[in-house]
């Protein structure tokens, strides 16, 4: 069975780099372990498919490889992609991208609607066994017969999302090639902590200011703000989640993992609220003190003590910080912190934080340095974005770099 390109993986990079490989005239196929593609696409977004930002790139992993194969396929090309497929995109604030119906399902649809068009065959419950090198180009083993083409492309994406995510062994693929594994962890995770600190706290959603800070009080990076959710095991929501590389590399580094300190200004109305990272020079967790405890200050003269709290903060909150002075709540509420004990696993993570070491692809091609004819594309890499759809532009990109390098290969 042969074929020009085989694509390994049927999710966002996978779809892509098959599109993009068939526009050029290649003959494709398609294995897909699962039951079916674009499971991930799906579940993005909160269903929502944020699938691109117009904004600056925004990548903490493998952020200057990122950068080479986006200037070679910007947003503007993905856009202009999904555009010429059908898909009605809006933007958002922060420059996020969603589908404008605000469903994930049309930009999956819109993928397989091309695919079927195009003729280009898909097969799934097909898990890949092996990648071996031949004469002629690359053969490709599965449980039953095997594949060969004049290029593969990998695109088996990385741990992270519970079963929608694979347990590694599509890593293996490659290194039995001969490629590296960077060590791997979960990245846009939940954080975990003691449970004294959010004890009682459970189900509150607050907007807030987030700080990580080692244990000598240093802070760690900058701050974000968002809305925070706490939870049993700790706190969630996307401006905890962005934290929880820089938590895990503390934890790496010193032993220790850092405190979290939350500031509720924004709740409170003494700063505006926004959502996304600050500048670093506002990480120190205390930054707003001064304002809080003047403006509990000026409550006090018109309120009784116990009444200090009730129409500011939330019931659970107001509970926890019962009988508290002045000074006390002042710094309660500017600094509320809150002893990390960890990062919740792959089966909670957005992305995977580490995988295939970029070095060994060519940016410009996607393709190995080590096994001519082989691509890789989209998370299986080691590449970890921000929150703001910077991790599936990547995957389309990187996809339609790819598929076009195999196809002109072949």
């Amino acid at each position: 069975m042969k074929y020009d390109v085989i694509v390994i993986g049927g999710g966002a990079a996978g779809l892509t780099a098959a599109l993009s490989a068939s526009r050029r005239g290649a003959r494709v196929l398609v294995l897909e372990a699962a039951n079916r593609v674009g499971r991930k696409i799906l579940a993005s977004g909160n269903g929502r498919c944020n699938l691109a930002n117009a904004g600056p790139a925004s990548y903490p992993g493998g952020g200057t490889f990122a950068q080479k194969v986006l200037t070679q396929c910007p947003v503007s090309r993905v856009l202009d992609f999904f555009h010429a497929l059908g898909l009605v995109t809006v933007e958002e604030d922060g420059g996020r991208v969603y589908p404008g119906c605000g469903q994930a399902a049309a930009v999956l649809d819109v993928l397989r609607g091309a695919i079927e068009r195009r003729g280009i065959e898909v097969l799934c419950d097909m898990p890949v066994q092996q990648i071996q090198p031949t004469k002629w180009g690359l053969r490709v083993k599965t449980g039953g017969k095997p594949y060969d083409a004049s290029a593969v492309i990998a695109a088996c994406g990385g741990m992270a999302g519970g079963k929608l995510g694979h347990d590694g062994g599509a890593y293996k693929l490659l290194t039995d090639l001969g490629h590296t594994l960077t060590p791997m962890k979960p990245a846009l995770a939940p954080l975990t902590a003691e449970k004294s600190a959010v004890r009682g706290l459970s189900g509150l959603r607050l907007p807030a200011i987030l700080t990580l800070c080692g244990q000598k009080g240093n802070p760690l990076g900058h701050p974000f703000q968002g809305e925070a959710l706490f939870t049993d095991y700790g706190v969630s929501g996307v401006c905890a989640m962005e934290l929880a590389r820089r938590a895990g590399e503390e934890k790496e580094k010193t032993g220790a993992w850092p405190v979290l300190y939350m500031d509720f200004s924004p709740m409170l109305g003494l700063c505006p609220r926004y959502y996304g990272a600050l500048d670093e020079a506002d990480g120190d967790p205390n930054r707003h003190l001064k304002a809080v405890r003047a403006f509990l200050e000026e409550r006090a003269h018109t309120l009784p003590k116990d009444a200090l709290l009730q129409g500011m903060v939330p019931r659970l909150l107001a509970e926890r910080l019962k009988g508290q002075s002045v000074p006390e709540l002042a710094r309660s509420l500017a600094a509320f912190p809150i002893q990390l004990t960890g990062v919740r696993g792959f089966e909670y993570a957005q992305v995977t934080a580490g995988g295939l070491a970029c070095g060994e692809f060519d940016p410009a091609t996607l393709q190995s340095r080590r096994i001519p004819g082989l691509y890789a594309a989209g998370e299986i890499l080691d590449v970890d974005g921000a929150c703001g759809g910077f991790n599936l532009q990547f995957a389309f990109a990187s996809g339609m770099v790819a598929g076009k390098q195999a196809a002109l290969r072949a």
